[in-house]
Order: C-alpha cells, then sequence, then structure tokens
C-alpha cells in the first residue's frame, strides 16, 4: 500500500529553490546598491563639510587681520613717525614739539632676525605670484608650486599685556608717542631722559607686536596623497620669523589691493601686488581662496572652471572636489 507523505512534510522542488535563490540574490544586490549609494553620499558630504569648514576658516582668519591692520594702541603711527628715529637705540631725544616712536625698521624683506617684525610702518603688503619672493627669504622654498600671492599684515595686538616675553617684541603706545622693544617696555623707557618722551605717562597703553605672513605651502604627504597646506610666518618668541601651517586643504590664494589714489579714503581702483606703488594708499584687499578636498572620489571628475584674481581660468580635470570662495575687507586703521 502507498502511503503518500503529508502535504505540510512536502519539500521545495528544484524550480522553486532556483526561483527563492535568484529573489534572494536580487535583494542582496538591491541591499549593495543601497549601501554603495549610502557610503558614496556620505563621502560626496563629508568632502563638501570639510571644504565648507576650511573655506569658513580661511575667510575669518584672513578678515580679522585685515581689519587689524595698522592698528598701533592710542598711537597715529602716521604722525609717531614724522620725525623718526631707526636706530632701535636711545640715539638722541627728540625736540619737545615732535613725535617720536623708535626701534622700528625700514621696510623691506623677511629675513630670519627680527627685522621683519619691526617694520611696523609698514602695516599691509603683498607679494603677487611669488615674484619677488627672494627678498622673502623666511617663506622662500617654502612657497606652494604654482605659487600663490603672500599677504603681510602688521598690528598691535588688540588685548593689552602686563606680563612679558623677555626676547619677545612689543609696543608701548601713547597718543603721539611709541616705543617697540624685547620685553618690558618699561626697561628700554628707561634709557630716555628726554621729558618729551611721555611714555611714563598714565595714558599708554602695552601691547604684543603681530606680523603675519599668509600663503599656500608645499603639500605634505597623507594616506590619499600630496595635501596643499594653508599657512603663515608669525613672530615666534625672540621677535624672528617662524612658519605656522594652520589647516590643510588650501590649494590657491589670490589677493588684490584697492588703492585710494585720490586722497578721499575710497578705492579708485583694485591692483595685484606688483602693480601696487605706495602700500599706504591701501584702503581694502579682495582675495579668492580655492579650497580642495584632501581625497580624490571615485566616479568624479572635475571639469569646473575657477577663476582667482590675475590667475588664468583653472580647471582641474582630476578627481577632488572643490569650492571657490572670494570677499572683499576693508582696513579699519
Amino acid at each position: 500500500m502507498n502511503r503518500g507523505l503529508p502535504l505540510t512534510s512536502r519539500g521545495w522542488t528544484l524550480v522553486e529553490l532556483l526561483i527563492a535563490m535568484t529573489l534572494s540574490l536580487l535583494v542582496i544586490a538591491g541591499i549593495g546598491q543601497i549601501y554603495l549609494a549610502a557610503k558614496r553620499s556620505y563621502e560626496i558630504q563629508t568632502n563638501l563639510a570639510q571644504i565648507q569648514d576650511v573655506g569658513r576658516y580661511v575667510i575669518e582668519v584672513l578678515s580679522q587681520d585685515i581689519r587689524n591692520a595698522g592698528y598701533w594702541g592710542l598711537m597715529d603711527i602716521d604722525l609717531a613717525t614724522s620725525t623718526p628715529t631707526n636706530d632701535g637705540n636711545p640715539g638722541g631725544a627728540p625736540t619737545a614739539d615732535s613725535f617720536f616712536l623708535t626701534g622700528w625698521q625700514i621696510p623691506g624683506g623677511c629675513d630670519s632676525d627680527d627685522t621683519w617684525g619691526r617694520m611696523i610702518t609698514q602695516k599691509i603688503f603683498g607679494i603677487n605670484d611669488g615674484n619677488g619672493i627672494a627678498a622673502y627669504p623666511c617663506i622662500g622654498g617654502d612657497l606652494s608650486t604654482p605659487p600663490s600671492d603672500i599677504l603681510t599684515v602688521r598690528y598691535a595686538h588688540p588685548a593689552s599685556v602686563t606680563t612679558f616675553d623677555p626676547a619677545g617684541l612689543y609696543i608701548r603706545s601713547a597718543p603721539f608717542q611709541g616705543i617697540l622693544t624685547h620685553g618690558n617696555p618699561a626697561t628700554a623707557i628707561a634709557a630716555y631722559s628726554s621729558a618729551s618722551l611721555n611714555l611714563v605717562d598714565p595714558v599708554f597703553s602695552n601691547h604684543a607686536l603681530v606680523t603675519h605672513a599668509y600663503y599656500v605651502a608645499d603639500p605634505i604627504s597623507t594616506e590619499c596623497g600630496n595635501v596643499p597646506v594653508f599657512a603663515r610666518k608669525t613672530l615666534d618668541s625672540n621677535g624672528t620669523p617662524r612658519k605656522e601651517s594652520l589647516v590643510n586643504g588650501v590649494e590657491q590664494l589670490q589677493f588684490q589691493y584697492g588703492v585710494d589714489t585720490d586722497s578721499d579714503d575710497t578705492v579708485n581702483r583694485y591692483l595685484n601686488a606688483n602693480e601696487v606703488t605706495d602700500w599706504s594708499q591701501v584702503r581694502a584687499v579682495r582675495f579668492w581662496v580655492l579650497v580642495r578636498a584632501d581625497c580624490p572620489e571615485g566616479g568624479f571628475t572635475n571639469s569646473n572652471s575657477y577663476h582667482l584674481g590675475d590667475l588664468p581660468p583653472y580647471i582641474p580635470n582630476d578627481s577632488f572636489r572643490r569650492a571657490l570662495y572670494a570677499s572683499t575687507v576693508a582696513l579699519l586703521n
């Protein structure tokens, strides 16, 4: 006698197994595609967020320093240098009706000593695309290729100080007089006996000297390859220039300078650094910052055209995402 198995005990047929396997593979493939799409979306959003963070940071740093350029506390440096002493030593005393500033240095290049920091009569200065970089050996071979522009600003730190690094550069300013020294200005003031040097008067302020030169440095090596670096030269604790690497991802910097040629305190035209003949006429700075993601992105080709300052259009044709930021900042001092 044939005894059939209960219907509930029967297995799958070969056709049913093949159909089930096919459907499972389709589900797995769909999940894989969703994962890859989510991963790529995450990479894109991460790159865009990183680019945006870097761009905002660079704009903020440059804007703040440009606004501070030429701030010297209580002193109007144009008045203070009308009869200057430029030897960094006590020297002869000023006449009773003169304005007095000592310790400053005639504007020039950036070397490895403290003279670059003491060029305080030049609150802003630029180099266009590395032209004239020989005068800036403190940057020299560290400049990117192709070279970025260089922007130098100088000012007294807005916060007054009461403690001093013995080798650091400081300025004490009174309404019409000033002294630039290493360490506590009060120590240097003791060398001046002239009654017209009123820097012992209660109306004065002490400030740390700030000098920054911004540029794009040679790239550094990372797991994604070479990454460009936004850097600056700043003053070391002894007043000499040293490098600070601020943030990765800045590929190019370009600056143009708004000059006032008719003395009405308004910008008449914007010039590249090599076209500026009188830096005291600069009233504003216009700049461009090209930011690049640290890592390339698979399946992406960047064929955008980027326009920065006086550079020809830049079309990278690679796999890195980029964003171009631009701003114009007026000098306040």
